[in-house]
């Protein structure tokens, strides 16, 4: 029997991160965050002095970073540590989302960070992403991409950063999303076999429902 793995893909601000620890903790798996590993590289970056002309030296930093996520669904007390400290607030700064698409797009970084995003998901997991469900855990029993419109997802962002004790500026909030939703497009799309869900249109406690329907039918 293949591993119990259910991927949630989506753009910035679409519910992943909300639906996929929901998800995690309903079916008792670890819960990954794949986009936390490139955020990790890109804060080690900003502590190192290193900006978007150093992509080559990013991506040699990248290597050598020790990075831990926090895999444990019913733990928001932290999300990351990048070289044993905890960045707080600034692992999901708007103002690093340029750096990081262009960060997130480096051949050699995707290679190494690629495994460490499957480490944790040696029984199973429920990881989200934006190629999750093609790239990450292709083999996924379920596989689920979400979709919602630019002001949602804006405002969905923007009440998530408050939450976090960040400082959110409209011009900057605006910009993250539609650079990440540019930048992003190469790499992210709905796998073949991944049911597509408006979370516009539902609630999450029906899409909780709805993707826990779709885990019971796969076995899981």
């Amino acid at each position: 029997m293949s591993l119990p793995i259910v991927t949630v893909d989506g753009p910035a601000g679409s519910g992943k991160t909300t639906l996929g620890r929901r998800l995690a903790l309903a079916l008792d798996l670890p819960f990954i965050d794949t986009g936390l590993f490139y955020r990790a590289v890109i804060v080690a970056a900003s502590r190192a002095g290193l900006g978007a002309g150093d992509l080559d030296g990013i991506a040699d930093l990248a290597t050598g970073v020790a990075i831990e996520v926090n895999t444990a669904p019913d733990d928001d007390s932290w999300q990351v540590r990048v070289d044993g400290t905890d960045p707080g607030a600034e692992i999901r700064d708007p103002r690093h989302a340029g750096l990081l698409t262009a960060v997130s797009q480096l051949p050699d970084v995707r290679r190494h960070l690629l495994s460490l995003q499957r480490a944790p998901a040696a029984r199973g997991a429920v990881a989200v992403g934006r190629d999750c469900g093609t790239v990450v855990f292709p083999e996924a029993a379920v596989k689920l991409y979400l979709q919602a419109t630019a002001a949602l997802r804006a405002a969905r962002r923007a009440a998530q950063l408050k939450g976090e004790g960040a400082a959110v500026d409209p011009e900057t909030l605006e910009a993250e999303i539609s650079g990440r939703d540019s930048g992003d497009a190469p790499a992210m799309a709905a796998a073949p076999d991944a049911v597509v869900i408006d979370t516009g249109a539902h609630g999450i406690d029906e899409m909780v429902e709805m993707a826990l329907a779709l885990c019971r039918a796969a076995g899981l």
